[in-house]
């Protein structure tokens, strides 16, 4: 039975019936004669699948007892776990305090809009994490140019095209969309020449980091194509997507 085990642990914990039999190169009978007792040991589970498959069960960790009362000791809690959402504030400080002296943005207002609940915002890939709204002047170009600006945030465990393809979903109605990505450790370099080029590709802004309350950590790699989205999906953006607050600031510069 432990060879039964250890083909099995060697599959991952988990392998179809007649994979794993002719693995064993045992026969049918005892195969399954072996495989009925170690179910009834508790040592493996039944599983779904084309045959039926099989999964070895985990071992609890023992229980350690304090050497002197005898009571159990309670393993440590372990830490949380970073979330994407933990990403949020710390990005949104930096895009408030930096990214925006950086881009020359005087008039502006930036906020989460990931945290709406259950709100109806068009379908999937519609609600950006961060998005910005900004209205510029300049000195030998005459009126005012409004501008929506969107940031896909991704965790390091997500460093893919994913967030490439979610901000260019996006783009559809914003003016400028980046995807800003979390990079892990020991980065790949083909990997980041993927983002790169898939960026460029699709005409939105990439932005890698590593700590997201250092902005000289942000790597700024490819800037965003601005869009002229049309005016009613601009509308219905701003209807769906953002607060009061914001809604309220873009009526005074409209003025």
């Amino acid at each position: 039975m432990s060879k039964f085990l250890d083909i099995l642990n060697s599959n991952g914990g988990s392998a179809g019936n007649t994979s794993l039999m002719s693995q064993l190169g045992w026969s049918e009978s005892e195969y399954w004669r072996l495989r009925e007792k170690l179910i009834e040991d508790g040592k493996i589970l039944r599983g779904k699948g084309r045959g039926g498959s099989v999964t070895l069960v985990k071992e609890s960790p023992p229980v350690e007892t304090n050497k002197f009362t005898g009571v159990i000791v309670e393993p440590e809690p372990s830490q949380p776990t970073k979330t994407e959402a933990s990403l949020y504030t710390p990005c949104l400080n930096v895009l408030k305090e930096k990214w925006t002296k950086e881009r020359g943005l005087h008039d502006v207002h930036i906020e989460v809009t990931a945290n709406q609940g259950g709100k109806k915002t068009g379908g999937v890939w519609t609600r950006p994490d961060i998005t910005a709204i900004s209205m510029r002047t300049f000195t030998h170009w005459p009126g005012r140019t409004f501008d929506i600006w969107t940031f896909e945030i991704k965790p390091e465990w997500e460093f893919n095209v994913t967030g490439i393809f979610e901000a260019a979903a996006h783009a559809r109605t914003a003016t400028h969309a980046f995807a800003l990505l979390e990079m892990p450790q020991s980065p790949d370099d083909s990997d980041i020449s993927r983002l790169t080029s898939e960026a460029q590709r699709m005409g939105v802004g990439l932005i890698l980091f590593q700590d997201p309350n250092d902005f000289d950590t942000w790597d700024f790699l490819v800037d965003p194509i601005r869009k002229e989205p049309d005016p009613s999906l601009l509308e219905q953006f701003v209807v769906t997507q953002l607060s009061g607050e914001a809604r309220d600031k873009l009526l005074r510069w409209g003025k």
